[in-house]
């Protein structure tokens, strides 16, 4: 069932360097919620998803 899902991740404090290096191999996209609770993206797939807001078409 996973296999046909996409996930992403949301943290208060950030994530370590090998979590976040899995993340990249993986595609999985990674933010940290501000103080304001506003998302930010910090990997490459979430700069992506956050540029397109999860539509694969936009270029």
């Amino acid at each position: 069932m996973t296999e046909s899902a996409d996930c992403l991740y949301f943290s208060l404090t950030g994530y370590a360097d090998d979590a976040r290096a899995r993340a990249d191999a993986l595609a999985i996209p990674l933010f940290v919620l501000d103080l304001t609770g506003t998302p930010r993206p910090v990997n490459a797939p979430a700069d992506a998803l956050d540029t397109t807001g999860g539509d694969d078409r936009a270029s």
